[in-house]
């Protein structure tokens, strides 16, 4: 493939992004996002896209490596003193530079470790760094979370700089800087990372009253959100958090919020596309969307991310493909199970780069050329420090594992998407759960994870420690972060 006739590639990743929110699937939330739309009724859209661990910088690595993070051995977020596990050689920007000549560059929320590492990229912007320090030489400075809500608190708020100061549009023009500043005669890869809508739900006006004449749907609660059934890590999480003391009314205007800056991020991104098209690249280039992972809402008393349960697990994942590639038909669904380790695979032989060594995503080219997943495919994940909890899933059933108190869910995926009704105690589907679980066990001995003692599943009998739970709460005091130090100090 000669050099000026590979297609660029955009690829976009929104933080903490639910799978569901999308307005072309027409589910329950009510989300406007009519340039997302138009990227999936022009390629194909992807229903059971799963993170394989559903929090940040395990994801960053899977991207760029093909890797699940229990090969790699950090399926959970780690600090500054842990290097991300990326070789720039073998990454995804570095095979695409090397081997087929791509200018390289990646803007937003990188979230690495170090944060200034490029790990093959040729240049990168970071949000929260170089925003911050972008932001101190305007009349905003020191406003970033201005408000002084933390980064994972989940009250409702508005921005507190107008729209045209956000890390959103700051991202959108870094963006479109770059598409001025390429060097025309080789393709490019970019890699935009939103923060957003990551908690705070804090939208700038308009998008704070975008939903305020919608009917905003209230959280989902499962049958199994009891005694017995609720794990021990969903009770710590919701007196840690302090989300039993929002309202009904609360939670309800934080969903409203979070689908502000869903509608805000789309609509940016309209920008975007729009200058593609002005520059006459539209047309060449492959656009996939995604997310690192999803966030509650609420759902099962929850908020956040860090478990498998829809909210969580499942990510948005829509490709729009230049005309070169072959797809079966536009405005395509594909039903079947994919991780978001198929991106490497898939972008490396787009790009007509042979994917090699060891990495877990297979590619989406074949599915997308046929119209036809592969509905024998079990994908598998893990979170946590071997404690935590495990899923496998073959896109019909899904069987969640949690090492604390050895609870088992099991749920009907395609007529019960919302995880609603626990079927891990019905003798009809013993049989279904044990081939999930013997699976799950099969993954996760091959990387040597300590959720597996003597070929069974881990099981740690934890007591509640409600009066030192409800003592902490690692989100709470995030105030406004200056001159450009990134995420430090917890998050």
């Amino acid at each position: 493939m000669d050099t000026l006739t590979r297609p660029n590639i955009v690829l976009i990743t929104a933080d903490q992004w639910r799978g569901d929110c999308l307005g072309c699937l027409g589910g329950r939330h009510p989300v406007m996002t009519p340039h997302l739309n138009q990227i999936a009724a022009e390629g194909v859209l992807f229903t059971q896209a799963y993170a394989d661990c559903p929090v940040c910088m395990p994801q960053r690595v899977t991207t760029l490596t093909g890797q699940v993070g229990s090969r790699f051995g950090l399926p959970h977020n780690f600090g500054s003193g842990v290097r991300s596990p990326i070789d720039s050689k073998t990454s995804l920007p570095g095979r695409l530079s090397r081997e087929a000549g791509y200018q390289t560059k990646g803007i937003g929320k990188m979230h690495f470790s170090p944060s200034r590492a490029r790990f093959g990229f040729e240049h990168v912007v970071l949000h929260p760094n170089d925003y911050v320090i972008w932001l101190e030489e305007t009349e905003y400075a020191g406003m970033y979370r201005g408000h002084g809500l933390g980064g994972n608190e989940v009250y409702p708020s508005v921005s507190a700089v107008p729209e045209r100061f956000t890390h959103v549009h700051w991202t959108v023009e870094q963006a479109v800087r770059f598409l001025t500043e390429r060097d025309p005669e080789t393709p490019f890869f970019l890699w935009i990372i939103f923060e957003a809508p990551h908690s705070p739900f804090d939208p700038p006006p308009p998008y704070d009253r975008m939903y305020d004449n919608f009917a905003i749907p209230d959280p989902v609660r499962g049958d199994w959100v009891n005694e017995e059934d609720y794990p021990l890590d969903f009770q710590s999480r919701r007196l840690v958090l302090k989300t039993r003391q929002l309202t009904d009314e609360i939670v309800r205007e934080s969903r409203r919020r979070y689908y502000g800056q869903v509608s805000y991020i789309d609509y940016q991104l309209g920008r975007f596309f729009g200058e593609l098209k002005t520059k006459g690249l539209y047309d060449n280039t492959m656009i996939i969307f995604t997310a690192d992972h999803g966030e509650h809402l609420g759902d099962h008393g929850l908020f956040g991310k860090g478990t498998f349960l829809r909210g969580s697990a499942n990510v948005p994942l829509a490709m729009r493909f230049p005309a070169s590639v072959s797809l079966a038909h536009p405005s395509l669904e594909i039903n079947t199970a994919v991780l978001t380790a198929d991106l490497y695979p898939t972008l490396l032989e787009l790009a007509g780069i042979r994917p090699e060594g060891d990495i877990d995503g297979l590619s989406l080219l074949s599915a997308i050329a046929t119209g036809r997943g592969d509905e024998n495919r079990i994908v598998c994940g893990e979170y946590g420090h071997g404690d935590g909890t495990a899923f496998a899933t073959d896109g019909k059933f899904k069987y969640i594992y949690y090492v604390k108190g050895g609870v088992e869910h099991l749920f009907d995926v395609r007529n019960d998407p919302d995880d609603l009704h626990n079927l891990a105690h019905r003798a009809e589907f013993n049989a279904t759960k044990a081939n999930l679980r013997e699976y799950l066990i099969q993954f996760l001995t091959g990387f040597e994870r300590p959720m597996v003692v003597d070929g069974r599943l881990a099981v740690a009998e934890v007591e509640l420690d409600e009066f030192n739970l409800l003592g902490r709460n690692p989100c709470a005091w995030r105030g406004p972060m200056r001159y450009g130090q990134g995420y430090g100090g917890g998050w």
